[in-house]
C-alpha cells in the first residue's frame, strides 16, 4: 500500500489483516482490507467505501484519525478495482457495486458484537453506491451515514459527442476501456497525494462505455428520487468547496431534498475533492470524529 509522505501509519494497537470473498453473483473475488484493534471483540466498527479509480488501501489513515471511535474497520475493493477481480473501471451495472458493497457489510456486521454500533462512510462514486444500498436494503441498520464529496453529478458536462459516442460504443463494445483524463493533482493540494497517486499500481483511470452510461443513469435516479434513510441513522455530508472532480452543487440539492430529523452539512471552501487526504486533512477528520462523538452521547 502507498502511504503519501507525511501521513500517519497504522496504529500499533491495530494490526492489518486482508481477505477474499466470493461476489454475490459468482463472477469475482472482492478484496477486503481490515484495520482491528488487537485483543478485543469489535463493537464499534466503521465501512469506508472508496471511489472511482481508486481502492481500500487509501484509507489506511483513518484508523490513526479514528482509532478512539471504532475497535474495527473495513475497506473493501470493489470489483475492477484494486485487487479485486473485474475489468478495470468496468461494471454491465452499476448495481454490482453496490451488491459488492453490501457483501461487504454483511462481512463487517457478521464480526461485530450483535449490541454493537457499525456505521458507514463513503467516498466520492461510493457514495452514490452507497446511497443506492440503502434504497435497496431499506434498513441495513446503520447507525452513522457519512459521505465525503459524493459524486452525484460531474463538475465538467460531457460533450455532446463523446455522449453519443459511448451509447453506440455501450452497444458493440461496452467493455472498452478508455481514460478518465482526471489529473492527480485535483485531488487535493497536498502534492504528496498527487505524487502517492501516481506510484500507486492499484491506482487506475479507466472508466468503458457500459460503465459511464449506468453511472451517469444512477446519479440521475439519486437526483431525481426522494432518497429515504432511516430516522435512526444519522447523516453527515462534508463537501469540497472547490470540487473539480465532482459537483458539489448536486451534493447539496440531494442533501437538502433530503427528508430526515437528523442530518448534517459541512462545506469545505477551497479544499479539492479528496477532502481526507487535504493539507487541512486533520480538521476534516476532528469535525468528522466531533460528529460521532456528539451521535454517541445523545
Amino acid at each position: 500500500m502507498i502511504i503519501p509522505e507525511g501521513f500517519p501509519g497504522i496504529p500499533s494497537s491495530f494490526e492489518y489483516q486482508t481477505e477474499v470473498a466470493q461476489s454475490t453473483d459468482g463472477e469475482h473475488s472482492i478484496f477486503f482490507h481490515w484495520f482491528r484493534r488487537r485483543g478485543v471483540t469489535p463493537k464499534r466498527a466503521l465501512m469506508m467505501v472508496h471511489g472511482q479509480g481508486e481502492h481500500g488501501g487509501r484509507y489506511q489513515h483513518f484508523p490513526h484519525y479514528l482509532k478512539d471511535e471504532y475497535d474495527l474497520f473495513l475497506a473493501p475493493d470493489l470489483r475492477g478495482h484494486g485487487r479485486s477481480e473485474g475489468i478495470r473501471g468496468h461494471v454491465d451495472s452499476f448495481e454490482e457495486y453496490v451488491d459488492d458493497a453490501l457483501l461487504a457489510w454483511n462481512a463487517l456486521r457478521a464480526k461485530v458484537d450483535q449490541s454493537g454500533d457499525l456505521d458507514w462512510f463513503a467516498h466520492s462514486m461510493g457514495g452514490a453506491v452507497s446511497l443506492l444500498a440503502i434504497q435497496e436494503t431499506g434498513d441495513p441498520g446503520i447507525r452513522n451515514f457519512m459521505l465525503s464529496s459524493p459524486c452525484l453529478g460531474l463538475t465538467v458536462e460531457v460533450p455532446v459527442v463523446k455522449e453519443v459516442a459511448a451509447r453506440i460504443l455501450a452497444r458493440v463494445w461496452g467493455s472498452l476501456q478508455m481514460g478518465t483524463g482526471l489529473n492527480s493533482s485535483l485531488m487535493s493540494h497536498d502534492p504528496a497525494v498527487a505524487a502517492a497517486i501516481k506510484r500507486d499500481s492499484l491506482h487506475h483511470t479507466k472508466a468503458t462505455p457500459k460503465f459511464y452510461l449506468d453511472f451517469v443513469d444512477s446519479m440521475e435516479r439519486i437526483r431525481e428520487t426522494e432518497i429515504r434513510i432511516p430516522a435512526s441513522t444519522r447523516v453527515l455530508f462534508q463537501l469540497a468547496g472547490e470540487d473539480r472532480v465532482v459537483s458539489t452543487a448536486a451534493s447539496e440539492k440531494v442533501f437538502e431534498k433530503l427528508s430526515h430529523p437528523d442530518k448534517t452539512k459541512i462545506v469545505y471552501p477551497g479544499l479539492y475533492h479528496e477532502i481526507f487526504n487535504e493539507t487541512v486533512k486533520d480538521q476534516v477528520f476532528h469535525d468528522l470524529r466531533d460528529w460521532v462523538r456528539k451521535g454517541a452521547g445523545s
